[in-house]
């Protein structure tokens, strides 16, 4: 559903007068008449009445409003009136605020039946869904110009008259408390000033994702776009020189092509809700897919071809006539939006309308969901500061289940709440979300705060047959590789030694490259995170005592080893206690140039075999730090057993001006902090060092923090671990999601926490050398005296950044801008990449890199999009492009299909 109509028809109504001509027809008999006994396909009884028809809003054009009433499931006569209206314009609410968002009945995969929602509105109100204006859903009229004449005037005017038309039929409603919702109106207002006694008891009203200032909610799209990933920086650009100043309905022919070349370069994904699969079957255009939005049913399995079933369902002749629907002077084909192609006006802001209607004492809610690139949350943000008003309460998070469920801000006159992980359609991606919004909004009570909830030497051959692991506790598979763990030696005198896991490959380990994989923090063990829960074969199950397969491990493509580092981390140990707290990057660096020498002697089988190093977060450091060590090596020593090719970086910390930076806009965007707390972190934080911030910057820091919530940042549309003890402080250093391939889990840390402490683990493993801590850990702190240098550029490896698009510590937009700061030359354009027919993130290629995001993942990609990882890692091996939109799912369609959906 296109947001073109939110918020326009709030300043039409104003200038309406308020003298409108009532039905002269018997309201009571047709309210019975209305009543809808069942539907066809419903097998299942509800405990409300609900009623569908017609209400004629102009008696010479013939032209009539289609509208559905679901009555209150308890005591509906005690029960606020809500009226729902969708947008477009030209998009029936009865297919989508009825059928797949709010609505109590929602249509199922066959077309032909219906299942109860139970998170319909009804619940806590007497639910009114208006099909408008006509030509849309079943709304019609007699005169056909009117078709072609519609406009946020006469919507206005016919929508008012509506109302009052309607109460006289239900009498019931007069003076019932009444509140708008999805699009909003003004008329109301100034009617009821112009009448004494009028039947319309408006109380407030509350808009999603609403298009509300041309100019704001373009600025802020685009920002979202680019700071997403979705985008180029040139067609970024571009759009802010060609259209901010457009309006977004009548655009220039310049302002087209640019935003064309916009959703190109995002493929094929559906923008009104950027991380949920396309319908790879539908026969929709682009083109359309721009404004019309549809995803699956609330309750059951995700399906993004609703619209095709509630096509078909509304088009059913015995749905009609239990509906009471089509006139016979309307038209015979029922669709979910009507193709409005004349639209006679349309103001570029409805701000006057705001300010207005906040001095007349409605109560007023604007909602956002998070993941649309439709009107996104910071276009949004953008309206309503431009609005000026005084701030009753600061930014902060709100909870459902013990989880953030978004963030809000109460301002003088109106309150503004995101909900985290929605879409455009918030009631659809997030319908207990939702559902508690529109409880708020009623109540007039502020979002739920936070509730707690309660829950030795020998040679190296003879070492490497003693590393060998034969088995691994509660490993009850067997698999079809070698694998080896222990210890290296890197410094004797200080008996410094790091803890190394080799699993070779899955077929033919000898021609395949030996790929390296290290963790961040810096602290944090590459076992626990990259083997136990990222690209290894090994991950822990939820008992902490045994291990399932990971079939996305990357050693199907390549030898993989990881190594926890530096000493102090993971199993790694040093006899010199005080080498703990004497780590960083150099000596990081030079202890793991010294580690892989000596590994090589252990394995010589891996000398001169192509090498690749990858990692991901502080990884930003120790991974171009290390590769630049080996490359001045190998400079120095001809014959250097280490053949590094490139590597690989994901949602790294590269530049602390720039990370900084893009987090803070990254933050902001999405909904997760205060203005104030925006401009402050710009201000105290852009210079500071990102691990050694000063006080000030600490400060602003706790209270972005505090705002967020208790929220996973390194993966903010994820659950948290609610049973945790840990505090925020370490949950913003320390990244724990769930298992591949099973059941959501972000408590995974505990998991591995309890099965790497296990003593027959540890034997199993060869780890704990005598002199080594007895506790195991996944992060370890290891800050207080770390210090750090920044990343130099090399010659002559390959080098490939990704992100995760959903990670709030090193997003997109940090990585962007510091990539931006190399000045490299573009060899291949921004554009999406695809992974099973559906868009897995943009990439775009520079001249000695390649930059890739990876779409709904987190910090921990491998973790949260393990396929489209994997995908990656074949890639960078190959030196080869991610792949480009393959026709193959086509081929699963019919001919007709077929013909519409190529590209």
């Amino acid at each position: 559903m296109s947001p073109l109509n939110l918020g326009f028809i709030i300043s039409i109504l104003i200038s309406l007068n308020p003298i409108l001509s009532l039905s002269n027809s018997d309201p009571l008999t047709q309210q019975k008449l209305d009543q809808v006994l069942s539907l066809p396909g419903q097998t299942f009884n509800v405990n409300f009445a609900h009623y569908a028809g017609y209400v004629t809003v102009n008696q010479d054009n013939g032209r009539a409003l289609f509208y559905w009433l679901a009555e209150a499931t308890e005591d509906p006569a005690s029960k606020p009136l809500v009226l729902w209206l969708s947008g477009g314009p030209g998009c029936s609410s009865i297919g989508l605020g009825m059928a797949e968002e709010m609505g109590p009945f929602h249509v199922n995969k066959d077309g032909k039946s219906v299942y109860f929602n139970p998170y319909s509105w009804n619940t806590e109100a007497n639910l009114l869904f208006v099909d408008s204006p006509v030509g849309v859903g079943y709304s019609y009229s007699n005169t056909s110009s009117d078709i072609w004449t519609n406009g946020d005037k006469r919507t206005a005017e016919d929508s008012l008259q509506f109302l009052l038309n309607w109460l006289e039929r239900f009498p019931e409603y007069k003076g019932r408390d009444f509140y708008l919702t999805g699009e909003s109106y003004a008329a109301i207002v100034r009617y009821n000033k112009a009448n004494t006694g009028s039947p319309i008891n408006i109380k407030g009203y509350m808009v999603g994702n609403a298009l509300t200032d041309d100019y704001h909610d373009q600025v802020g799209l685009f920002q979202f776009m680019w700071d997403v990933g979705m985008i180029s920086d040139q067609t970024y650009k571009k759009l802010n020189e060609l259209c901010v100043k457009e309006s977004l309905m009548y655009t220039s022919r310049e302002c087209e092509q640019i935003t064309d070349i916009a959703y190109e370069e995002m493929g094929n994904i559906d923008i009104n809700s950027i991380f949920t699969p396309t319908c790879t079957g539908s026969v929709v255009t682009k083109r359309l897919l721009r404004k019309w939005h549809r995803v699956g049913h609330i309750g059951q399995s995700y399906d993004p071809c609703t619209k095709q079933y509630s096509t078909a369902y509304f088009n059913l002749p015995e749905v009609q006539n239990a509906l009471h629907a089509f006139h016979f002077n309307s038209s015979n084909a029922w669709e979910t939006c009507s193709n409005l192609t004349y639209w006679l006006d349309a103001p570029t802001s409805v701000l006057d309308v705001y300010q207005e209607l906040i001095s007349s004492g409605l109560r007023i809610w604007m909602f956002s969901g998070d993941t649309d690139a439709e009107i996104p949350t910071a276009a949004t943000r953008y309206s309503i500061n431009a609005l000026n008003l005084t701030t009753i309460s600061p930014w902060r998070a709100w909870y459902e289940d013990g989880q953030v469920g978004g963030w809000t801000q109460e301002y003088e006159g109106l309150t503004f709440v995101t909900v985290r992980g929605a879409g455009h359609e918030v009631p659809l991606h997030k319908p207990k979300q939702a559902l508690s919004l529109l409880k708020s909004f009623l109540a007039g009570t502020s979002m739920a705060p936070f509730e707690q909830v309660i829950e030795s030497k020998t040679d190296s051959a003879s070492q490497q047959k003693l590393d060998q692991v034969t088995n691994l506790p509660g490993q009850t598979f067997n698999v079809d590789f070698t694998h080896y763990a222990g210890y290296v030696t890197v410094n004797q005198d200080n008996g410094r030694a790091l803890f190394y896991w080799l699993t070779e490959a899955t077929e033919d380990p000898a021609s395949k490259p030996l790929v390296l994989w290290l963790n961040g923090g810096p602290g944090c063990s590459s076992i626990a995170f990259g083997m136990a829960e990222e690209v290894g074969p090994f991950h822990v199950n939820k008992d902490g005592k045994s291990v399932y397969f990971n079939p996305y491990s990357w050693n199907t493509v390549a030898n993989l080893l990881f190594l926890d580092s530096p000493a102090g981390v993971g199993y790694s140990y040093s006899n010199t206690s005080s080498d703990i707290r004497s780590n960083g990057d150099k000596r990081t660096a030079e202890d793991a140039l010294q580690f892989l020498l000596n590994w090589l002697e252990r394995f010589p089988e891996y000398k001169g075999r192509d090498f690749y190093l990858t990692g991901e977060s502080y990884a930003g450091h120790y991974v171009p730090q290390l590769s630049q060590a080996i490359v001045r090596y190998n400079k120095a020593n001809t014959g250097s057993p280490i053949n590094i090719k490139g590597y690989m970086v994901g949602n790294a910390l590269t530049d602390d001006y720039s990370d900084h930076v893009g987090l803070f806009q990254f933050m902001w965007a999405a909904g997760m902090i205060s203005d104030q707390t925006y401009k402050k972190s710009n201000e105290l934080c852009d210079k500071e060092s990102f691990i050694h911030p000063s006080p000030e910057c600490e400060q602003i820091t706790d209270i972005a923090y505090d705002e967020m919530g208790d929220i996973d940042p390194y993966s903010i549309f994820t659950p948290t671990c609610t049973g945790s003890g840990i505090k925020k402080r370490l949950l913003r250093k320390w990244h724990r999601v769930g298992h591949i391939g099973q059941s959501y889990d972000p408590c995974t840390e505990q998991h591995s926490i309890a099965y790497f402490n296990l003593p027959e683990v540890q034997n199993a493993l060869h780890a704990f050398h005598f002199n080594s801590s007895n506790t195991w850990r996944c992060c370890r702190d290891v800050l207080a005296r770390f210090s750090y240098i920044r990343a130099r550029r090399l010659s002559r490896t390959y080098k490939f950044g990704t992100a995760g698009d959903t990670d709030a510590v090193i997003p997109t937009a940090s990585t962007r801008y510091s990539i931006d700061a190399l000045n490299l030359t573009t060899i291949s354009p921004w554009r999406a990449w695809y992974e099973d027919g559906q868009v897995g993130g943009w990439t775009q290629k520079y001249e000695g890199l390649t930059f890739v995001t990876v779409r709904g993942a987190g910090h921990e990609v491998p973790l949260h999009k393990p396929k489209q990882a994997l995908s990656l890692l074949k890639s960078f091996l190959a030196g080869t492009s991610m792949a480009q939109f393959e026709p193959v799912i086509e081929s699963k369609t019919d001919s007709a299909s077929q013909d519409v959906n190529s590209f």
